[in-house]
């Protein structure tokens, strides 16, 4: 694999700061958003820019294209104001996301959190952070973490509910401790232990899943679950093609295996082991991040587990790495049948590895992205029993 030339938002910062010529700007992200893509930039530039007092050593712009509307805008936009070309801002004042600016510091959380009737322990902690989609902070408390996520305001009642209808389906989430609309969720923990931290018999694990897989299935929510899987794909490819110039053979691979299956039944949107927390016994008593459960094709939950193990794997140090592609190919197994066939289980979860390997290419972990377009090949056609294998 091999750097390609910087993006073209890198050019459009330099001009937006009017940043000095050897100011160094280095690509951190960069994923669809809308109808363009959002793009994380780090500036460093020592001599700072032409506007007094500007610090830009060592800090994230991002360079938004998605012609998304705001409510207020939070750093600087071109072009129509209803729906800018281009907008950049400086990290964490995102304008799809008001309310993570605020909580990003500790006094601000602590009124919220105080207002909750939870007392503040410690500093809060940034965990996740999509660009435009969502934020995930961890803020200690006496009574244990609370976990504030920061979504669009247009989502957060759509959220609520699906947190309503799982709660009432008697699937184990977090409890909500309160939330708002400008687009604050604050959760206490969940129940139990993380899989993750545990990984037991990997069978035994997977009928737990099928069976919270049924239950989900029937929740009573009607809306599509957002997993948008097939324009990540397109996505993925433009992208990877300028990093690996052996990777259209892969991309043909990946859509002759894929195919159009009609929405189902309900799903969670992004089920992976590191979504779910169990008891001493191996039993599932937590499941989380629901946002993007709706109804949609059974082989996307399916397959978003497969590439997670996959890509935890390729991650994960010898000798554990064993048990965790153990689960990927019990997985594979389970999973590959008439019905997952059907649904370009495969495929899916291919794509998945192409996400996985695309955000290890733009962070220029080479070696990793390597080892995960090789997986995303052998998920495509290989046997269960090769996954893995070196």
């Amino acid at each position: 694999m091999h750097a390609p030339p910087a993006p073209p938002e890198a050019d459009m910062l330099r001009d937006a700061l009017e940043l000095a010529p050897d100011a160094r700007v280095r690509p951190l992200s960069r994923e669809p958003l809308g109808s363009g893509s959002v793009t994380g930039l780090e500036v460093t530039d020592p001599r700072g820019t032409a506007e007094p007092g500007t610090r830009t050593t060592g800090v994230t712009y991002f360079v938004d294209t998605s012609r998304r509307a705001v409510e207020r805008e939070t750093g600087f936009a071109t072009g129509p104001s209803e729906a800018p070309d281009a907008r950049v801002w400086l990290h964490p004042a995102d304008p799809h996301l008001p309310a993570l600016a605020p909580v990003a510091f500790a006094d601000a959380a602590s009124v919220l959190l105080a207002r909750l009737g939870l007392a503040q322990s410690g500093p809060p902690v940034f965990v996740a952070y999509r660009p435009g989609r969502r934020g995930v902070v961890r803020v200690p408390t006496a009574t244990g973490d609370a976990w504030i996520k920061v979504l669009p305001p247009s989502r957060i009642a759509q959220i609520v509910g699906i947190h309503s209808a799982f709660a009432h389906a008697g699937i184990p989430l977090p409890a909500i401790h309160g939330w708002s609309q400008d687009g604050l969720l604050v959760l206490a923990p969940a129940a139990g232990a993380p899989v993750a931290e545990a990984l037991g018999d990997a069978e035994a694990l997977l009928d737990e899943v099928d069976a919270l897989r049924r239950r989900i299935a029937a929740v009573a929510v009607t809306h599509e679950a957002r997993t948008g899987l097939k324009r990540r794909l397109d996505w993925y490819a433009s992208r990877l093609g300028e990093y690996d110039a052996a990777f259209g053979a892969l991309e043909r691979r990946v859509r002759a295996a894929w195919r159009e299956a009609a929405p189902t039944t309900v799903i969670h949107g992004d089920l992976h082991f590191g979504q779910l927390f169990q008891d001493d016994d191996g039993r599932l008593t937590g499941v989380i991040d629901v946002d993007t459960a709706g109804i949609g094709v059974p082989a996307d939950d399916t397959a978003a587990f497969l590439a997670h193990a996959v890509a935890s794997a390729v991650l994960t140090p010898a000798p554990r790495d064993g048990q965790v592609w153990a689960l990927a190919r019990a997985a594979l197994r389970r999973w590959d049948d008439e019905a997952g066939r059907a649904q370009g289980f495969r495929a899916r979860a291919a794509t998945h590895l192409l996400g996985h390997a695309l955000g290890a290419a733009e962070m220029r972990e080479d070696e990793r992205a390597a080892a995960l377009l090789r997986a995303a090949a052998s998920v495509i056609d290989q046997p269960a029993g090769t996954l893995g294998a070196t």
